[in-house]
């Protein structure tokens, strides 16, 4: 993750992973692209490619939560696999499972291949979070991430890879294998098991909802199912301080490598924060050297992969100065960063 590399067709995908498997962890985004930004390093993620979503469930999300010890958690983890890979059988989707040696993948392909404008495309990601979320309630999945799901700026491990920090190979497995326990599927990941196993035929229906224009949250224009309450996400504390759950999901994880518009509507974010969300920011009683210390403090914190302290400090010098405030919802969701209604919404329509 500390450096991203472009590959155009299924043929570099190959060169990249024959060259780096087995020499460094190696990641990609769960969508292509159409386009990619003017920097020609990541895609522009209004143009995803959606022909499937991948499920992420990690065994340390049980032992977060639940204070579970490493071999509870993952045993806990594997039967959540099994249960989500099991309802999807029952209904004949068609999906796939791999061991990733921290949890494990679930691919799920669609009934075709989105390819859509960028407010459709939104709408989509926003309506496969919600499918998710209500999983993640009515089954009570807690080692599934629901952010990671519909999320075109997410890494996920390369299927057949090896996970260097777990020291097992990502493998494909079946119902059958999520059955016999976390212990036995760690077991067989120590030798590579290179393939697919493919679990039903059909592809799965996301029932995309149009929602009303002025408050997104409110009710949909098109007699799909759709109750605010189910997408209703706390405030994430990240470190000492609340976060919006948006940004938290987008540019807060340790480690990894955000886009530069996640980083900048946290910094932002940040900013107002540390200025005690004074209106207007100016009136703050807190001097700008402070804000700027603060929020550089936090940031440097998440070891992202290619922080640079200068860069950082210019960037929030400049933000600074020009008194930048909170990004507004419309902002966020029109990005395709929200991940659900949180106590921060503004109310406002896209």
């Amino acid at each position: 993750m500390r450096t991203r590399k472009v590959v155009h067709n299924r043929a570099e995908l190959q060169r990249y992973i024959s060259a780096m498997n087995g020499k460094e962890n190696i990641t990609t985004t769960v969508y292509g692209f159409r386009e990619l930004k003017p920097n020609k390093t990541r895609g522009e993620y209004v143009t995803a490619v959606v022909p499937h979503f991948v499920i992420d469930m990690d065994k340390n999300r049980a032992e977060d939560k639940l204070g579970m010890d490493p071999d509870e958690a993952g045993e806990r983890c594997a039967k959540e696999a099994w249960e989500v890979s099991a309802m999807l059988l029952r209904d004949n989707i068609m999906h796939m499972v791999w061991f990733t040696g921290g949890g494990f993948h679930i691919w799920v392909i669609l009934d075709q291949e989105y390819a859509l404008p960028p407010k459709e495309m939104n709408d989509l990601m926003f309506s496969g979070r919600d499918m998710i979320n209500r999983w993640v309630r009515d089954m009570d999945l807690i080692t599934l991430d629901p952010v990671v799901s519909f999320r075109p700026d997410r890494h996920i491990r390369i299927p057949n890879s090896f996970n260097f920090k777990r020291g097992v190979w990502s493998i494909p497995l079946v119902l059958g294998n999520l059955s016999e326990g976390w212990k036995m599927i760690e077991a067989k990941a120590a030798e590579p098991s290179p393939g697919i196993q493919v679990m039903g035929s059909k592809g799965m229906v996301v029932p995309i909802v149009k929602r009303d224009p002025n408050n997104i949250f409110s009710k949909s224009f098109d007699g799909v199912e759709f109750n605010a309450e189910e997408v209703r996400v706390e405030m994430e504390r990240v470190g000492n301080i609340p976060v919006l759950p948006c940004l938290a999901a987008s540019a807060c994880e340790k480690g990894s490598n955000p886009a530069h518009q996640p980083r900048t509507y946290l910094m932002m974010y940040l900013l107002d924060f540390f200025r005690r969300f004074a209106r207007p920011p100016q009136s703050s009683d807190v001097s700008d050297a402070d804000v700027v210390k603060h929020a550089h403090a936090f940031i440097r914190r998440l070891e992202w992969a290619d922080y640079k302290p200068n860069v950082t400090q210019d960037m929030l010098n400049h933000g600074a100065g020009r008194y930048y405030q909170t990004p507004t919802c419309p902002t966020l969701y029109a990005a395709g960063l929200c991940v659900g209604r949180c106590p921060y919404y503004d109310g406002k329509g896209v």
